[in-house]
């Protein structure tokens, strides 16, 4: 497959802070002794650089090839915009080389690339222009763009009018029914209702189908396994990781749910200090047993019986008290909720038992919590640390994992005989 997009080193530098007096002589002080080194061919030291220099990119390279689509993930800052701003050349990076082979279309805030006082029909042919398509291309593409906008009564309208979800669906229906060759997509998707962001991921399978490049920078993990093949984390500007989609993504995961139970702790020590309700309770160790029990914590896929074991310390006692444990993925989806009687329990340990026939979650990282109530009332919440992690079968090949369950299931095909 041939090379679309190929990015090399590249780095972005933006200036932080107004511009002041001072702020402008320590600018040209600076680049002067730069430009002083430079001409003596020695090399400034990182750490005369500018204070208020912000470095959003870092010495990103990679490169995409015809047919594979790139996935861009990594926590708000994280520098994703920017490097679709580079790829789209909207902007130039500080450093670093890119180079694009292909007509290329992008999408990445509300109504880029229109002009506010032209209609919705106006603006299609501009984009069309812009893309390098004549009038007789886009005139033959054009009943399809509005038909999948579904903005056939105000495709006259000028666009200044249109809603910030009016916005979204001309602009994705134009970017993507243009013929391009790379599609380029932001977390704009977010904008649109529930019935058109469908409409949206199943063209851009489409476009993935008949062979295009795409990249997608979002922050659902179930669209980016089902539609990309490579995956790209970036982290404060850097890589973090880059490789197949599923790998990073796990990755991904995993950190994200330590980072949020690490700030859920933080946060409840710092607004309640030893009065929050959970020192009521604590949760003193916790396992998970089964056949496929790899690790204390750590259960591999299978259709064995699984046992979660919870050792509970109460400080005080509990006159009418019930207990749940609750199971969520590294998004904070709750999958699944169990609960049980304590009835009248004295301060001291007990032991918690949960039993399950199987375990029917995917690999991935798993936030495991106990919830302690009394006469219906939330008196402890304990997290279950470190997190249940659920690991493939290797011994087993499998086409991946899709969807928030994996149920035990055989699917058969039977051939009808002909008459």
């Amino acid at each position: 497959m041939s090379v679309v997009i190929e990015a090399h080193n590249i780095s972005k530098r933006f200036f932080l802070g107004e511009r002041n007096q001072r702020a402008f002589f320590e600018d040209v002080s600076v680049k002067t002794i730069r430009g002083l080194r430079r001409l003596a061919r020695r090399r400034l030291a990182p750490e005369q650089s500018s204070s208020r220099d912000f470095w959003a990119l870092k010495d990103i390279s990679f490169q995409i090839s015809q047919g594979q689509t790139l996935a861009i993930i990594g926590e708000n800052g994280a520098g994703k915009s920017t490097l679709l701003k580079i790829l789209s050349r909207i902007t130039q990076p500080t450093t670093g080389t890119v180079k694009v082979y292909g007509r290329l279309a992008s999408l990445l805030e509300v109504g880029t690339g229109f002009h506010p006082e032209f209609s919705g029909r106006d603006n299609i042919f501009l984009n069309g222009a812009m893309l390098g398509l004549s009038r007789k291309d886009v005139r033959k593409r054009f009943d399809r763009i509005v038909e999948f906008s579904g903005l056939a009564k105000f495709i006259d309208v000028p666009v200044k009018n249109y809603s910030s979800g009016m916005y979204v669906r001309l602009a994705f229906s134009v970017a993507a029914h243009l013929n391009p060759e790379i599609v380029i997509l932001d977390e704009v998707l977010a904008v649109g209702d529930t019935v058109f962001q469908k409409k949206c991921f199943d063209r851009m399978e489409e476009i993935i189908d008949e062979g295009h490049a795409a990249i997608l920078v979002s922050h659902g993990m179930a669209h980016i396994r089902r539609m990309c093949q490579i995956c790209l984390w970036l982290k404060n500007g850097r890589i973090k990781m880059l490789g197949p989609t599923d790998e990073v993504a796990s990755c991904y995961e995993k950190a994200t749910t330590h980072e949020v139970v690490a700030h859920y702790e933080k946060q409840t020590a710092e607004q309640h200090g030893p009065t929050h309700p959970s020192a009521i309770a604590g949760l003193v160790q916790w396992s998970v047993q089964s056949k496929a029990a790899s690790a204390p914590h750590s259960i591999i896929v299978s259709q064995a019986k699984v046992t979660f074991r919870f050792e509970i310390e109460l400080t005080a006692m509990i006159s009418h008290g019930k207990i749940s444990v609750s199971v969520a993925d590294a998004q904070g989806l709750i999958l699944f909720t169990q609960q049980g009687e304590l009835g009248q329990i004295t301060r001291g340990k007990f032991w918690a038992t949960l039993e399950l026939p199987f375990l029917p979650l995917k690999p991935g990282e798993y936030i495991v919590t106990c919830t302690i109530s009394e006469a219906d009332h939330p008196v402890a919440f304990l997290r279950a640390t470190p997190e249940l992690t659920v690991l493939k079968d290797e011994s087993l090949a499998q086409s991946g994992y899709h969807g928030v369950l994996n149920m035990p299931a055989r699917l058969s095909v039977e051939q009808i005989p002909q008459a």
